[in-house]
């Protein structure tokens, strides 16, 4: 009798391992899981605002960019033959030559020239003609990133027909 008590109890311990996991077990597996499972959609939501802060710093600093290289380049085409020429600005050198950087900016903020940055609304020129040979472009725009605040670029032109405006004589 006390062979088939302990080949019943073997039986039953058997039964038991069989049968899969407890609720607890259960329980704990889940809440390990849920918790894991958290961890990473924060990962992915903080790597999906990351994402886009950082496009859109990139695309304010390409509108940016845009805007300085088609500046340079009016100014590089805006040479005393374009001044004086009847076709182009049809302007007397010596005019121009009275405040290069007020000629330059007033030439330059037309809007078929390089008046606004057209990619980023968002970014404001500033433009300051007070120096007479040199004009600086004040860029400004809000941070995407929230503890920055606002930015600002600078650039400095010095008109290039200004070297025509010396007379050494």
């Amino acid at each position: 009798m006390k062979r088939r008590a302990q080949t019943t109890y073997l039986a039953q311990a058997n039964r038991k391992k069989a049968a899969g996991f407890t609720v607890l077990e259960a329980l704990i597996a889940g809440l390990i899981v849920a918790a894991v499972m958290a961890a990473i959609g924060r990962l992915g939501v903080a790597a999906m605002v990351t994402s886009r802060i950082q496009s859109s710093r990139t695309q304010i600093e390409q509108a940016i960019n845009d805007h300085i290289q088609e500046v340079q380049m009016q100014d590089s085409y805006l040479t005393s033959e374009a001044i004086e020429d009847p076709n182009g600005l049809a302007t007397d050198l010596s005019e121009a030559c009275k405040t290069p950087s007020t000629f330059l900016m007033t030439h330059l903020q037309k809007p078929n020239v390089a008046g606004t940055t057209t990619n980023a609304p968002e970014v404001t020129i500033a433009w300051d003609d007070t120096e007479p040979y040199l004009l600086t472009l004040t860029y400004q725009f809000e941070s995407p990133e929230s503890a920055i605040g606002v930015e600002k670029r600078l650039i400095d032109i010095n008109p290039n027909f200004s070297s025509q405006c010396y007379d050494l004589q």
